[in-house]
C-alpha cells in the first residue's frame, strides 16, 4: 500500500461530504437559487414587454401650484424651490421664468412678497 494512499482515502471523504452536503458548507452570499434566478429572468422580462408609461410630470409643476396659497411662508418657499430649480435644470428655467412673471403681471403675488419675487428672478437671468 502507498504511504500517501490513506491521505487520498481522506480527501476523497471530504470530497463525498462536499458533494452530499453542496450548499451548506459552501455558503456564500452571493449564491442564489436557480429558482430564484429564473424568477429573475421572468420579471425582467415581463418588464420589458409593458408598455412605458410616456406621460411625464416635470416637478415644477406640483410645486407652482402652491403659489396660488395666499400665506406668505408658503409663497416664499415654492419661489425659493423654483429658482433653485430653473439654475440647476436649463430645460426647465424658460418656464419657470415665465410662470413667476405671469405671477408679477397678474398682481396675484401677496404684497410682502413680490419684492422677494423680483429679486429671485434676477438671480435666474
Amino acid at each position: 500500500m502507498n504511504k500517501y494512499a490513506k491521505h487520498f482515502n481522506v480527501v476523497r471523504k471530504i470530497k463525498a461530504i462536499v458533494r452530499l452536503t453542496g450548499r451548506a458548507i459552501r455558503h456564500s452570499k452571493h449564491d442564489i437559487s436557480a429558482d430564484i434566478a429564473r424568477k429573475i429572468q421572468r420579471s425582467a422580462y415581463d418588464f420589458s414587454q409593458k408598455e412605458k408609461n410616456e406621460e411625464y410630470t416635470p416637478p415644477y409643476k406640483s410645486i407652482a401650484k402652491q403659489l396660488q396659497v395666499g400665506e406668505s411662508n408658503i409663497y416664499k418657499a415654492a419661489v425659493y424651490n423654483l429658482v433653485e430649480i430653473a439654475k440647476l435644470h436649463k430645460n426647465y428655467r424658460e418656464d419657470i421664468v415665465k410662470i413667476l412673471t405671469q405671477q408679477l403681471k397678474e398682481g396675484i403675488v401677496p404684497l410682502d412678497s413680490r419684492e422677494y419675487l423680483e429679486h429671485k428672478l434676477a438671480k435666474i437671468s
